[in-house]
């Protein structure tokens, strides 16, 4: 036998989900069963599209936010009457991003169920569309590492707090009050928080890249669209707050797993307070429809609009 062969039969190869050194020759990981080879990658992609319950929380959660801003699209078209279908899909009326449950400075306080219904409410398609893309992307590595129940709790543990940490910035630093926001974002850095903190606890050295090119890309782009001042304000504050919480749960969760009879109180609790947490979100949208608030900013401008017709004079203004 070669040095050449001897080195290459006896080369260790590094999981880079756990970090254990197999063989060169392995298909699979000898510690997680993570995939090594292009065939084993190729037999867990087929398997993950053929199976029903892959990313099963992903789907629910990317099916409900696109389920919320199609009903958005309808009152927009339908509703409201709007003749431009482009336009409807690329911006959302203020009035009908509260009507659906958008945070909006201080009214958060007198109806707090906002700080979830915010998480599914988008300004437009391209919105939406970047939102769910990156989930979708971060979901296929997060979701089948901490599983769909922690998962959800992290979505909306990090969605909520993300708001929250807007909210106190604003409260301390901002005069103006703020205005309107919404949208998946902080939650989405909350799962992007999961994975950094489990690579990190894993001591899987990946996870440096991880934060060089996800993490800090996606801030400094949120700071350079706001500075380019193309009319879309990005809430970095939510976005931080929302990486923070995940980046605390993903170092959580990485920890050993417990005895096999506290690991199932602990799954069946888990995955009550997962769905406790879905049937929240819902609650929070039918508050939102229920809400007085929208109705009464509907019949002002209504209101409006006619004092304006009768005197002549009409305002083309529309804050966003």
């Amino acid at each position: 036998m070669t040095e050449e062969a001897h080195s290459s039969r006896t080369k260790a190869v590094p999981c880079a989900r756990c970090g254990a050194l197999n063989g060169a020759g392995f298909d699979r990981c000898v510690r997680c069963g993570q995939a090594l080879s292009t065939v084993a990658r190729s037999v867990d992609r087929l398997g993950a599209r053929l199976d029903p319950d892959a990313l099963l929380a992903s789907k629910l959660v990317i099916g409900l936010t696109v389920l919320v801003f199609a009903a958005q699209l309808w009152v927009a078209l339908r509703v409201r009457g709007t003749e431009n279908v482009l336009a409807a899909l690329l911006s959302a009326d203020p009035i009908d991003a509260l009507r659906f449950g958008s945070v909006a400075g201080p009214l958060v306080f007198a109806e707090p169920w906002r700080l979830v219904s915010a998480i599914f409410v988008h300004y437009g398609a391209l919105h939406l569309v970047m939102n769910m893309f990156a989930l979708t992307s971060l979901g296929r590595v997060a979701e089948p590492a901490v599983g769909p129940a922690r998962f959800v709790l992290t979505y909306l543990t990090a969605g909520v707090f993300g708001w929250v940490a807007s909210i106190a910035y604003t409260i301390l630093f901002d005069a103006s009050g703020g205005g309107q926001t919404a949208g998946a974002s902080g939650a989405v850095f909350g799962i992007m928080g999961l994975v950094l903190g489990m690579l990190y606890r894993q001591r899987n050295p990946q996870w440096k890249r991880f934060a060089v090119q996800a993490v800090l890309y996606s801030l400094l782009l949120g700071f350079a669209i706001n500075q380019a001042r193309v009319g879309i304000l990005v809430n970095n504050i939510a976005h931080l707050g929302g990486l923070i919480v995940g980046v605390l749960f993903g170092l959580y969760f990485a920890k050993p797993a417990p005895s096999s009879g506290r690991s199932g109180k602990s799954d069946l609790g888990l995955n009550v307070a997962a769905a406790i947490g879905l049937l929240t979100c819902v609650a929070s949208l039918v508050l939102a429809q229920r809400s007085p608030t929208w109705r009464e900013l509907e019949q002002y401008r209504e209101r409006s609009s006619r004092r304006a017709v009768q005197t002549g004079v009409v305002d083309f203004q529309t804050k966003r």
